[in-house]
């Protein structure tokens, strides 16, 4: 664990060896972790992390294409239906 000071102005000087990881400009994102952590990320990671995934539904015949329309069909009990 690495201890650091937040200055008066919010900033934080980030030591050398995790610089590598960001640089100044970078756009981030922050949040909190379940034990209160301040998580940083880089946008672009989360960028990249969700194009692996775009358009793996795409193929799926058995699925309507309106969302909404396959909410309702759940809904209405049609999913269980089929199952039985």
């Amino acid at each position: 664990m690495i201890v650091i000071r937040v200055t008066p102005e919010y900033t934080l000087n980030i030591p050398d060896r995790y610089r590598q990881m960001i640089h100044a400009g970078q756009e981030v994102a922050l949040s909190v972790d379940a034990q209160g952590r301040l998580v940083i990320t880089p946008v672009e990671k989360i960028q990249a992390t969700l194009l692996e995934s775009f358009g793996m539904w795409k193929d799926r015949t058995d699925l309507p294409r309106n969302g909404i329309e396959y909410m309702d069909q759940i809904r209405h009990g049609e999913r269980l239906n089929q199952l039985i």
